[in-house]
């Protein structure tokens, strides 16, 4: 008997929610089938069976949370009888609804035993029988007479969660009751009030991240214009013939590029502490992380080996995670081992911040909104492109010159694009 656990997935991730279970009761499954689906606090996934065999004990329920460790269904691989192991409680009905941590947002999680759909409401009723959809998406979309074969499913297999549900058309009797409420008056000098807004997943992800580095990082960030624009001119020329192929090349990709060859000749910046140990651990890897924002949160997905990658190859890995994370598919793989990070906060119109370290990294790269502005060419004025770059690093293992040096050599790839594509 083989006992499958919950395993460690890292990033910090120790616990999630079974958001569907798979398989049942006395089902021959092979090794690497879906035995159930979970949301954790930065991403959705299907756990495969490490072995195959036949289902012999299901331990988990739908709306469940699980930790690392814990066992949650046995498949019978023939290799004998295994020790008793009880079955997991199932929450009380009139446990309050819970805030379910997901890469696809806040979904309202009820621990009530899911019932069959019967109702008194005069309002005619939803057939969504037949369609793939999530208990929990199914049970939401019943109450709000929502009818789930218009939604299109982002869930594996095409599966509806509840994030789905977002801009789904609600009945008319529901729409009406919410525009009554909001056309009521609120009076200028009432009392302050509130409404209280349940964190998502991502949120409470971030509340940590965010936490703990200011805890433990003394951070201090540097900040340079820098004028890009030969890398401008690179990307013009280049554009059209990259587009043919399928390839969005961006100004992040030179930046991406630039910041791993830079990483490469200054393995003193892709670092992080031991603190225990006190010592400097210098990572061989540069793995770069992108953050991406998203109506749900900030995500960083990571680019792997970025310095074993072309300009058009990072151009293309940019692309998908981004839409992976904008559409909550991102993997758990895909999110993990990042060495240094960049934020292209320019995107959302900023020129300057002060980012944030992403814990244990030491070093953040920010990238501000390029400018169309006059420029001094050997005596002559000129219209080139500035870009601002801001880079926080943590002083207790990154000096200020060492941050001033980074971004020298970041102004030199490009300023002289031709050595990215070398």
């Amino acid at each position: 008997m083989f006992k499958v656990k919950f395993a460690d997935i890292g990033e910090g991730l120790t616990e999630g929610k079974v958001a569907e279970v798979l398989v049942k009761m006395g089902q021959e499954i092979k090794e690497g089938d879906a035995l159930f689906f979970v949301e954790t606090d930065k991403v959705n996934s299907e756990i495969p069976a490490p072995v195959g065999g036949k289902i012999a004990n299901i331990l988990i329920s739908e709306g469940q949370e699980i930790k690392v460790g814990d066992v949650v269904i046995e498949i019978d691989d023939g290799s004998g009888a295994a020790e008793a192991t009880p079955v997991a409680e199932v929450k009380t009905k009139n446990e309050p609804i819970e805030e379910n941590a997901s890469v696809v947002g806040s979904t309202p999680v009820s621990n009530d035993v899911i019932a069959s759909r019967a109702t008194t409401n005069t309002t005619a009723e939803v057939s969504n029988s037949g369609v793939k959809a999530t208990p929990l998406a199914r049970k939401i979309a019943a109450d709000k007479k929502i009818d789930l074969s218009t939604i299109k499913g982002t869930g594996p297999h095409g599966r509806i969660l509840v994030s789905d549900l977002d801009s789904a058309p609600v009945a008319a009797s529901n729409a009406s009751t919410a525009s009554k409420t909001a056309m009521k008056s609120v009076e200028i000098d009432a009392p302050l009030s509130w409404d209280s807004i349940p964190m998502n997943g991502i949120r409470k992800a971030t509340v940590k991240a965010m936490v703990k580095s200011h805890s433990e990082n003394a951070a201090f960030t540097g900040m340079k214009n820098i004028n890009i624009t030969p890398t401008y001119e690179m990307r013009a020329m280049l554009k059209d013939g990259c587009e043919s192929k399928g390839i969005k090349l961006t100004y992040l990709a030179f930046i991406v590029k630039a910041a791993a060859k830079v990483l490469e000749e200054m393995p003193n910046i892709n670092v992080r502490i031991d603190a225990e140990n006190n010592a400097i651990l210098q990572v061989h890897n540069i793995n770069i992380g992108i953050a991406v924002d998203t109506e749900k949160g900030l995500m960083v997905p990571v680019i792997k080996g970025a310095n074993h990658l072309s300009v058009f190859e990072i151009a293309n890995k940019i692309g998908e995670l981004a839409k992976k994370a904008r559409d909550g598919k991102l993997a758990m793989t895909e999110m993990k081992d990042a060495t240094f990070t960049v934020s292209n906060f320019g995107s959302v119109g900023l020129d300057y911040a002060t980012p944030i370290i992403n814990s244990p990294e030491s070093a953040i790269l920010g990238v501000g909104t390029m400018t169309k502005t006059p420029i001094f060419v050997k005596d002559e004025i000129k219209a080139g492109w500035i870009m601002p770059f801001s880079m926080t690093c943590d002083h207790r293992i990154i000096d200020g010159g060492d941050a001033g040096r980074f971004l020298m050599k970041i102004e030199n790839y490009l300023s002289n694009p031709a050595l990215l594509l070398m």
